[in-house]
């Protein structure tokens, strides 16, 4: 299957783009997989920055690379908030990758790039923001959930409020091992969860360094509900095999789950601290 690279260095016209060999294929998959140091450090050039942004590396059914993946300023970063993103030492993959630009690249945009990878490369890894940026926050998107039917039918609402996408319609305490109980009451699926990572907190006023907040509600003797704190400080869900929401069951944007209308899920739990990277669910 293809790789593709994206030198993303301009603004008006289109970015230089070129297909790796096979050889220059294998070559980037044992650089992927050598010392493979995870990382929450996200490469700043994703927050958007004149100039050059790194490269951008796309494949299409290819495993053994991400689908799509940006390398910038000694971070590999993957752009997904449930995996860690990884440390590039000494941006050996920029360098790499812009050694296989061949005709795509005149000389003197080869010559900038490597100016500026030498540049970041003296300066340590991320050293083009004084502001170190952690894994973000998930933002409220509901076409990763929604325009996929066999995503929407077989996610729930702990997949999405976990923010992973894992196609078993997750259960609160199977990724550990323990299944919560059944029926689910906040005691004991609240504990399923957290033997899967999730951290218990008494509020979800401030913004936590990694990951994001999450709220568990209960129908008694029925069934549970989780909602989850998105990065325009608003709250969204997804009921069970049906579309993810940011509106209650009245129609309405959800500011705090703990007042909004849930219908018969008239038990509120407690917040939670969920960072994907170190939670597991299945």
């Amino acid at each position: 299957m293809p790789v593709i690279v994206t030198l993303d260095t301009y603004s008006g016209v289109p970015n230089p783009t070129w297909e790796l060999t096979n050889e220059q294929a294998a070559q980037l998959r044992g650089l992927l997989q050598e010392d493979k140091v995870p990382t929450n450090l996200r490469a700043p050039a994703g927050v958007g920055r004149l100039g050059y942004r790194g490269f951008v590396i796309s494949s299409v059914g290819e495993l053994s690379f991400p689908k799509r993946a940006l390398v910038f300023d000694g971070v590999l970063d993957i752009g997904a908030s449930d995996q860690p993103n990884y440390i590039d030492k000494n941006s050996r993959i920029e360098e790499f990758l812009l050694g296989t630009s061949g005709l795509a690249l005149r000389q003197e945009e080869r010559n900038f790039v490597a100016a500026e990878i030498a540049k970041n490369v003296k300066g340590g890894v991320a050293s083009t923001t004084t502001v170190i940026q952690p894994l973000a926050v998930p933002p409220y998107d509901p076409g990763k959930w929604n325009n996929d039917p066999n995503v929407m039918r077989n996610n729930n609402c702990y997949n999405y409020a976990n923010d992973k996408i894992t196609n078993t319609f997750a259960q609160p305490g199977r990724g550990s091992g323990q299944v919560g109980p059944y029926p689910p009451d906040c005691g004991g699926t609240g504990a399923a969860s957290q033997r899967d990572g999730q951290i218990p907190v008494s509020s979800a006023s401030s913004t936590p360094a990694q990951g994001h907040f999450i709220g568990l509600v209960i129908w008694p003797g029925r069934d549970y509900h989780w909602y989850r704190l998105d990065s325009n400080a608003m709250w969204s869900h997804k009921p069970g095999q049906t579309p993810a929401r940011n509106t209650d069951n009245s129609g309405r944007p959800i500011s705090d789950p703990r007042n909004c209308d849930r219908g018969p899920y008239t038990v509120w739990c407690s917040y939670y601290h969920c960072i994907p990277s170190q939670t597991r669910i299945i």
